[in-house]
């Protein structure tokens, strides 16, 4: 039975208001950071995209087992809070192709149309990998995921492979036709390239964004295995998934700090699901005390990088 100390919980997870206050929360944030700059509305349009595809994707597969608009408000939040993400850069669409990726990946579930779906889902993560090569080292994941999936045979393996590859062929195709054959290799090198591990481009701003997405991952990850039995099978998969992604980014995040701005945008999507999943469905005392502390965090957190970013500027 629902206690009273959770009804708050209760409303904001499963509320019909939840995404429109964040959005309206998101717009409030984003407006003044960027009130010195407008251009800077690509940035919000393709987070406002990579939401609403975080929101399809929980609905398409039934992540959570109560109706909820808890993944995207919680990556809007956590967008909103970040005022280093509300500049317009080309690898603000990086998280639209990721959860692309993710979102292909799911539907290879067992699927007789699985080779179609890897081929799609390594095509976003090509993609993704001309705007930040690293991302490139996560493909042999995939495959690993693939087999939990049930859908790794000598068919899918070969449409992954031609999926990740299509774009470099088109690319080397163009460089041929212009009479620059060796164009392409400046675009092959740079993804086994292994940047110097430099932690001094990043500022207090920086590592504290790192650490609450870094915390929420581990946590609301650790919580949710504690009672994954209570998910169907398939949801199981997916959700560990989740959980491994943003291991995995982290763990790129930690070696490839120089890419930190294209990383961190990509680990606010298994922090937002993860601990959106925690707060639909779980009220009981714990999580009664780690809603309320997520709220003061973003609250603070929000603050402290909005002061600094005038304070910088």
């Amino acid at each position: 039975m629902l206690s009273a100390r959770n009804r708050f919980q209760y409303q904001v997870a499963t509320g019909r208001l939840t995404l429109p206050v964040a959005v309206i929360l998101t717009l409030a944030a984003w407006a003044f950071s960027s009130v010195h700059d407008w251009l800077n509305i690509g940035s919000l349009l393709a987070f406002g995209v990579a939401a609403y595809l975080l929101l399809e994707t929980e609905t398409k597969f039934a992540l959570i087992r109560t109706r909820t608009t808890l993944p995207a408000a919680s990556f809007l939040l956590l967008y909103a809070a970040t005022p280093f993400l509300h500049e317009a850069f080309i690898g603000c669409i990086l998280p639209v192709l990721f959860i692309g990726m993710l979102l292909n990946l799911f539907r290879s579930y067992e699927s007789y149309y699985a080779p179609g779906n890897l081929f799609q889902s390594f095509l976003f993560l090509s993609l993704g990998s001309f705007l930040l090569p690293p991302l490139a080292w996560i493909a042999p994941l995939l495959y690993i995921h693939a087999i939990s999936l049930r859908s790794l045979n000598t068919r899918s393996f070969c449409a992954g492979i031609m999926g990740f590859t299509l774009p470099y062929w088109l690319l080397s195709g163009y460089f041929i036709w212009t009479d620059n054959p060796t164009g392409i290799y400046p675009y092959l090198t740079r993804l086994i390239k292994f940047q110097p591990i430099d932690y001094s481009p990043l500022t207090l701003t920086h590592y504290i964004a790192w650490g609450i997405t870094l915390l929420f991952s581990i946590v609301f990850s650790l919580l949710y295995l504690q009672s994954a039995y209570k998910d169907k099978v398939q949801t199981r998969i997916l959700l560990r998934i989740f959980t491994w992604m943003g291991l995995w980014l982290h763990i790129l995040t930690a070696l490839q700090p120089c890419y930190f701005n294209e990383l961190f945008s990509l680990t606010l999507i298994p922090a937002a699901m993860m601990s959106a999943h925690y707060f639909a469905l779980t009220f009981n005392r714990l999580s009664h005390i780690l809603f309320n502390a997520t709220l003061l965090l973003l609250t603070f957190y929000c603050l402290f990088n909005l002061w600094m970013h005038f304070f910088n500027f």
